[in-house]
């Protein structure tokens, strides 16, 4: 087996990193709202428009519409959002947040949308395409070929 180079163990100890930093704000929004990162920036979204619909908040969060549908039942059970069928299309649904999801998110950390966004929201358009076409190779060499995992939250852990 061959031993890694040192820009090798250097890329893998950034990766740890990133995984790390992901994993404690995931972890310290849990702690401090009882939410996961991903349901608080779902919550967030919610209460920014008034009968936001599934597939629309899907595509703002960048997760499968079932995905999102799954976030939305959590939510709905702990009374933070509730859902109304609109009477001229049944299959329409709009999504809007309550009383309790208000107060949650005044008290929840921020910022909502999560340490990976806001950390990518300060990169200038040159760094961000540097990033994007270094991870897009770094992807494509893993050959790894789960369909989801794009479009679901990370971490998604006992929510």
């Amino acid at each position: 087996m061959e031993q890694l180079s040192v820009k090798q163990q250097t890329i893998i100890k950034q990766l740890r990193i990133l995984f790390r930093a992901v994993q404690a704000h995931s972890r310290s929004v849990e702690t401090a709202c009882g939410l996961s990162s991903a349901q608080l920036w779902m919550l967030y979204e919610v209460s920014l428009s008034h009968g936001i619909k599934v597939s629309e908040l899907a595509s703002i969060l960048s997760i499968h519409r079932s995905t999102s549908s799954n976030m939305l039942d959590k939510l709905e059970k702990k009374n933070l959002i509730s859902r109304d069928r609109s009477k001229s299309d049944q299959r329409s649904v709009h999504i809007y947040i309550t009383e309790q999801g208000k107060e949650l998110l005044g008290q929840a950390p921020s910022p909502p949308q999560g340490q990976l966004s806001n950390t990518l929201s300060k990169l200038t358009s040159e760094q961000l395409t540097n990033l994007e076409t270094s991870l897009q190779v770094f992807i494509d060499a893993l050959n790894f070929e789960d369909v989801k995992a794009s479009t679901t939250p990370i971490p998604e852990n006992s929510q």
